[in-house]
Parts: structure tokens; sequence; C-alpha cells
């Protein structure tokens, strides 16, 4: 079976395969403990990570703080030994290297590592107790696998074991000098073997012992790590995927300065449908505005309208009722003259009218000699007006009838007048 038709593969922390070596020879352990020695990070180049994540449990030992506190962090329900293990109890100068696995107890060692790799150390004074001390709590119960990673000190270490009381079935210990491929393990190996452990593996690194109790673990130890393991990277194993984990944090960063790029874009679209959108509110209360103040001209309009309108219906109800008054004012003087003309009024009138105006003329001709004679011979040559103007100029009687002694007849002022005159001249011609 090869991990394209597994139903679930293993996934590998450690720095060079450790991890998928023991869980080819312990993976029909269910639920089984490990003892990790030099633990470090909890992620970072674990070997017991992934066998956390199968649901096993353990003990870490780690004597940096920074290390430790992660390993309590990460694994709240294991424990997590802050101190050194060596053959003897003390205090040990650790000499911690920041953020690297190379912190050491072997002065030597750090020396180097600072004067050809330029990393700078700190001696930090650690506690330190023999293994069989710091772990006889476990006496007695199974540990599957130990881990020594102590970065020099395994033979020191393994001093301070005792294999009667803790026997682990595979134990894994560091097996070149820090960072070459020195080897330097015989005394660590002397050790091992005679505490009933046999050679299994040698990966590169580290050197893999089986308890002779479990011997039938050795087979499974026998090749390197393969496809057939059914195992995947973490990505946080040593160098394996270095370069897989750049192009992926190039891709990252790309990703992260594309995404910064959108956010601007978006913020800028943002602002701007922002601004649209206020200004658009702003031209939608204008318009409102607008309609309401067109609406109340409107309104004022038509009042106005409506006003007009009254004012004309009231100039026309006012000119009909002049016009009516004019006509009714016209209309009297002619039903007046129409009654006069029925009744005969305007025909005596002018007739009376004339012979007063015949009378004035006959008057005025009367007191000039000369016109007196003229109208004399005219009057003479015509007969027929003679007679009319005699008859028209006669004076009408004094005194009314007998048979009506109370009432006068009715004269006119004007001929009145004009009577007076005639009997005043009357008299004149009698006396003279």
């Amino acid at each position: 079976m090869t991990q394209q038709n597994s139903p679930k593969a293993f996934t590998s922390y450690a720095q060079n395969f450790e991890d998928v070596m023991l869980w080819r020879a312990l993976k029909h352990v269910s639920a089984g403990f490990y003892v990790d020695i030099g633990a470090q990070h909890p992620v970072v180049d674990s070997v017991s990570k992934a066998f956390y994540e199968q649901g096993w449990r353990g003990v870490h030992v780690e004597p940096v703080p920074y290390y430790a506190e992660l390993l309590r962090q990460d694994r709240p329900d294991e424990v997590v030994l802050q101190l050194a293990l060596s053959d003897k109890a003390g205090i040990l100068d650790l000499h911690v290297i920041k953020d690297t696995g190379l912190s050491t107890g072997v002065k030597a060692y750090a020396d180097v590592h600072q004067a050809d790799h330029g990393f700078a150390y700190m001696t930090v004074p650690t506690p330190m107790l023999p293994m069989k001390t710091a772990l006889e709590s476990l006496a007695g119960r199974t540990v599957h696998w130990m881990k020594i990673d102590v970065e020099g000190l395994e033979e020191e270490v393994l001093r301070g074991w005792d294999s009667n009381i803790l026997r682990p079935w595979i134990i894994v210990v560091e097996a070149t000098v820090p960072m070459s491929t020195e080897l330097r393990y015989e005394s660590a190996e002397r050790i091992l073997v005679e505490a009933g452990y046999r050679f299994a593996y040698f990966d590169g690194l580290n050197r893999f012992y089986v308890a002779e109790e479990h011997a039938n673990l050795l087979p499974a130890l026998s090749i390197p790590p393969n496809v057939f393991d059914n195992a995947e990277l973490s990505g946080f194993s040593g160098t394996w995927c270095n370069g897989l984990i750049a192009r992926h944090r190039e891709e990252l960063r790309a990703c992260a300065a594309q995404l910064e790029a959108e956010r601007a874009d978006r913020a800028k679209f943002e602002l701007k449908a922002r601004a649209e959108l206020r200004d658009a509110r702003t031209a939608l209360e204008d318009a409102r505005k607008r309609a309401h103040d067109a609406a109340m001209r409107t309104v004022q309009a038509e009042a106005q309208a409506g006003i007009a309108e009254a004012r004309a219906s009231f100039a026309s109800e006012r000119a009909r009722d002049a016009e009516a008054r004019a006509l009714q004012a016209a209309a009297t003087p002619l039903r007046r003259l129409a009654s006069a003309a029925m009744e005969g009024r305007i025909t005596s009138g002018v007739k009376r009218r004339i012979k007063t105006a015949l009378r004035v003329v006959a008057i005025t001709i009367g007191r000039h000699p000369q016109l007196k004679r003229a109208a004399t011979l005219t009057l003479r040559c015509v007969p027929p007006l003679r007679r009319r103007l005699q008859a028209m100029l006669a004076p009408p009687p004094i005194s009314a009838p007998q048979s009506e002694p109370d009432r006068p007849l009715p004269v006119s002022p004007d001929t009145a007048l004009v009577y007076r005159q005639l009997r005043q001249r009357q008299q004149r011609s009698r006396h003279a």
C-alpha cells in the first residue's frame, strides 16, 4: 500500500524521519508512551509530535526555558521537566544558543558554533539530575521509545540511567558531533549493549537500539524510510522542506502583497462609493427640496389663481350689476319718453315750446321798427303764414269758464311771460 491509496497518511515532524522509523516499528501499539530527552521545540523537528497526534503521551526533558515553556503550552496534558540530565546531580553551565537546537553543556562545542557559524551563546546555570532520579516516577511503566539528543552529553545521560528500572523498547541516540558528520557514539553504544540492547539502524545522524526482549522489532528498523511508509512531510522538519517552504513563503508574500493591493483598491473603491453615495444623497436631498419648493410654488400659484379667479368673478359680478344698473338707468328715461309719446305729451310740449319761441321772436321783432316793417311786408305777401302765426300767437283766455271757476287752465311759464308782455304792450298802445 502506498500513500496514494492509503486512507490516512502519517505526518512526519522529525528532523531526519526518526518518527517514521519508530512508527513503522510501533504503529501496532495503541496509546503508547515515550520519553523525549532534549525535546526542544514542540513542533519543529519534533520526534514526538506525530505520536502525540496519534494519541500517544509521554515525558519531555528540556533545559532551555524558552522551549520548555513552548512545550507546556502545546502539550498541557504532558509532563515537562525543565532540567539537564547527567550522571550526577548539580548545576550545569548550559550554553544557550537562541532560536536553535544547538544549546549544549559542552563549552567546546558552543565555542565552535560561535567561531565557525556565528552563533552567539549565553551561559545559563541549569539544574542537573541523573536520569534514574529525574524519571524515577516511571519505574515499572512501559516506555515504548526514548530519544536522547543532548548535543554531546549522550554518554553522561546514559551513565545516569538505570536500565533495570526503565527499559524503553527502542532507544534513539544522536551519534555525530553537533553540526557535522563526524561519528561519536562508541561510549554510548557500549553502555547500551551492556544494558541488553542491540543496534538496529543508523540514519546518518542517529543510531537506533532495540531491547533484546523486543528483538521482534528489529526487522522493522532494517531499512530506511521509503514510499511504503505512507508518510508525508509536515513542513516543520529539518532542511527537507526548506526549498518548498521558501517557495511557499514567497507565494505567501506575493499573495499578501496582492491581497494588500486588493485591499487598497477596495478601500479606494469604498471611499469612492461612499463619496458617490454621499453626493447622490445630497443630490437627492436637493431634488427633494427643489420638488418641495416647486410644490409650494405650485400651491401658491394655485392659491393666487384661485384668488384671481375669485376676484375676476367678483369683478364680473360687479360689472354685471353695473351693467344692469346702467341698463336700468337708461331704461327709465326711455320708458318715460315712450310713455310721453304714447300720451301725446311730447307733441303738445313741442308745440308749446314752438309757440313760446315764436312769441319771443314776435316780441323781439316788435321792439325793432325796421324788423317789424320787414316782417309785416313778408306776412302780407304770405297770407297763410300770417293767419297761422296769428292763430299760434293768439293769447289764451285770462280766466277759466264759469262752469269751473276754481280750476285754472294749464299755462306754461313761458306762455304766461309772453302773455304778460303782450298785455303790457296793448295797454301802452291804448294810452298812446
